[in-house]
């Protein structure tokens, strides 16, 4: 086997994709030969099929390129997205008042996005949901199409100490190649990047066929309620459950490049929206206890008992990797298998063959490490503990949170199940009541909740995994469309971030694959079967979110630009029907 990278990724020639002749896909669609086809030459393949790149319609707008050769928009669009890291729109974990006091650097953030796109803000119309959340609609001529919605949020995560920083986070310095800040690649690049596209697009007097909607939440790093929570409410109010073509938010694991960039025949670079996401619990755990004077203890404390129910958690009943033919990573492996076979394990396509889930998932989590096996498992982590006030008094209450991240393949009740079977004998050993405090599962136990009790209750509402949106070019149209613009964005230019000196162009493919994590799309799966998650950046092109020195390439935030503004236009010209 040859270096294998996260993904197992490489290189292949680009004939080697093999996109064959016409074939009738859609038996009810008119199929004439068309530039703007996508599914004109669709391949036959079985496995990973790759529809054809989209030719971005005629329609007298500039090339998408423009965005990565013009130094003058270069230098813009610097200052614009280095402005708006300049604005610490922070928000913590339990923010639920939207006049919240710690709302108003957004009020700023959104004066300053009026000063910088004075064109979207005449042209769209512009909403105000539940005071900060914002919405712009670009209406289309066209209401028989279904609207096109892209995602982003306007806060970030809070600073732990500045004087850690390379650069201050909130100063959105630029050095020429990367633009530094909190925010800078989760997500005001995002929300940036989609609002210029709109005002360069409307400088060109674009008037829209189909409908297209911007939505920016203001706490989705606080879950998201208050934002895209109220946002979503008001969108499917209006359009109705299954009334949006596709929505794209950030997310994703971006653009995979692997293989020899000198090569004639290019490299490949997959590309990975994410089509699905895993579900959350958030356990807390209170034991409540009678104090003391800590001169005569029990033989356990309440912190000793918490002790032991964490303990146990970590080490009983633990999540098996799982990985069958409904989960996204299962197409994304058949993908390499196919078009890399001497760059990933030399087992992968028999077992990918065997249909034996358990197999398959602990085989490719032991090889790949646990970036790649918590798509596949579930997670669990006690991220909060507190107890006790004082070293010579007993605690009397104790409380942890435990973090779990639901596999596609389980739900949170599962969880909570097992939570109960483990915790019962402990709470059972030392003379504590449980109490359930969940609505699918609460008792009806009465009495002092301060005397020897266990309760378990959620943070925050228990979220299922995410449904599955659809990947096969072959049956779903809008899938095969977004894929061939994106394979036409990427295969139109070499990588700008590399340090060869090769022009190759890359070949794409473009597969599903899933977060671990959530964005607040969690609120939207009614409005859409087609929901993807996607921050279009190459590997090592933006980094550090959530952590010091969070930073992006100018470079990657003009290619997601690139993406945005030719799927507008492709999406713009596309009746739906004709493939």
């Amino acid at each position: 086997m040859k270096t294998l990278s996260l993904l197992g990724l490489a290189a292949v020639p680009s004939l080697a994709l093999n996109i064959p002749i016409q074939q009738l896909l859609f038996p009810d669609a008119d199929l004439s030969v068309s530039h703007d086809n996508p599914l004109a030459y669709p391949s036959t393949r079985e496995t990973c099929p790759q529809p054809p790149k989209v030719s971005i319609p005629n329609d007298g707008l500039h090339s998408s390129e423009t965005f990565l050769s013009d130094d003058t928009f270069r230098a813009r669009q610097a200052d614009r997205l280095s402005r708006a890291v300049q604005i610490p729109t922070t928000v913590g974990d339990y923010a639920v008042d939207p006049y919240d006091e710690v709302f108003e650097p957004v009020v700023k953030f959104q004066s300053l996005l009026k000063e910088m796109f004075p064109l979207v803000h005449n042209r769209a119309k512009v909403e105000h949901i539940n005071r900060l959340g914002l919405v712009f609609t670009f209406e289309g001529v066209d209401t028989s199409r279904k609207p096109v919605l892209f995602m982003a949020h306007q806060d970030v995560v809070p600073i732990d100490d500045p004087s850690d920083w390379t650069y201050p986070p909130f100063s959105g310095f630029f050095d020429g190649e990367w633009i530094w800040g909190r925010g800078a690649s989760d997500c005001k690049n995002v929300l940036i990047g989609l609002m210029s596209v709109a005002e360069d697009l409307l400088a060109q007097d674009w008037k829209p066929q189909r409908s297209v909607l911007f939505a920016f939440g203001y706490d989705e790093e606080s879950h998201g309620f208050l934002g895209a929570g109220a946002i979503s409410n008001v969108l499917e109010e209006r359009y109705g459950k299954d009334s949006i073509e596709f929505i794209l938010d950030e997310g994703g694991m971006g653009l995979e490049t692997l293989g020899d960039e000198s090569d004639p025949n290019g490299e490949i670079l997959y590309a990975l929206p994410a089509v699905g996401e895993k579900g959350s619990l958030d356990l807390i755990i209170d034991i409540a206890v009678p104090g003391g004077h800590s001169s005569i203890p029990p033989a356990h404390t309440g912190i000793g008992i918490m002790a032991e129910i964490l303990y146990n958690l970590e080490r009983k009943e633990l999540f098996p990797a799982w990985l069958d033919s409904n989960h996204p990573a299962y197409g994304m492996l058949a993908c390499q298998a196919r078009y890399s076979p001497d760059y990933v394990e030399n087992w992968l396509s028999d077992k990918l063959a065997a249909n034996d889930p358990a197999a398959l998932g602990e085989a490719v989590a032991s090889s790949r490490g646990p970036a790649v096996r918590y798509t596949m498992q579930t997670s669990q982590a006690a991220d909060l503990i507190h107890g006790g006030v004082k070293t010579n008094a007993l605690p009397e209450k104790i409380s942890a949170v435990v973090n779990y991240r639901v596999g596609l393949h389980q739900t949170p009740n599962q969880l909570l199940e097992r939570a109960i079977r483990l915790i019962t004998p402990i709470a059972e050993s030392h003379n504590l009541t449980i109490r359930v405090a969940f609505d699918a599962m609460a008792d009806s136990m009465k009495g002092d909740v301060s005397d020897r009790t266990l309760t378990l209750s959620p943070l925050d509402e228990p979220l299922s995994p995410a449904p599955i949106s659809p990947t096969d070019p072959l049956t779903s149209k809008v899938w095969a469309h977004f894929a061939g613009v994106a394979r036409s964005v990427f295969e139109s230019h070499p990588n700008p971030v590399s340090k060869s000196t090769s022009k190759a162009k890359p070949t794409v493919i473009v597969t599903g694959d899933v977060m671990t994590g959530n964005t607040d799309t969690r609120f939207y799966w009614a409005l859409s079967e087609n929901i993807y998650r996607w921050s279009p950046g190459r590997a090592g092109g933006s980094l550090n979110i959530h952590t010091v020195d969070e930073r992006i390439r100018l470079d990657v935030h003009l290619e997601g630009m690139m993406l945005y503004y030719d799927l507008i236009r492709s999406f713009d010209a596309w009746d739906g029907k004709s493939e």
